[in-house]
């Protein structure tokens, strides 16, 4: 991811309009979240945006936008969650559901719970 190499992380390929999600179980017991996110160099679309979506206990908290070629740190409250979603995404510039051909590899890396 942009300048970015030889980093263990969690990747997926997101085609079409189709995200992927992850989701913690924290029991309620964690303060903080932070990982960096980004899409890899190895995507075969480079105009499209990953976006990051964040749900605390089914709410949404955060929408993180992210263009090819830049990687950006996330930061989350985890205080009192039970359940946390992170969402990926691709989206057109425009920030709309990409229907057409192309993809990209969503990657998180550097994540530690405390």
């Amino acid at each position: 991811m942009a300048t970015t190499s030889d980093t263990n992380g969690i990747g997926a390929d997101l085609e079409g309009s189709q995200g992927v999600q992850a989701e913690l179980r924290l029991e309620n017991r964690f303060r903080k979240l932070t990982f960096k996110a980004g899409q890899a160099n190895t995507s075969k679309s480079s105009d499209l945006i990953l976006r990051v979506g964040i749900y605390k206990d089914g709410k949404n908290d955060q929408l993180i936008d992210i263009p090819f070629n830049e990687v950006k740190p996330v930061e989350v409250d985890v205080s009192n969650v039970n359940a946390l979603r992170i969402d990926l995404l691709p989206l057109t510039q425009e920030g709309k559901s990409h229907y057409g051909p192309g993809s990209i590899t969503g990657v998180m890396f550097d994540m530690r719970l405390e």
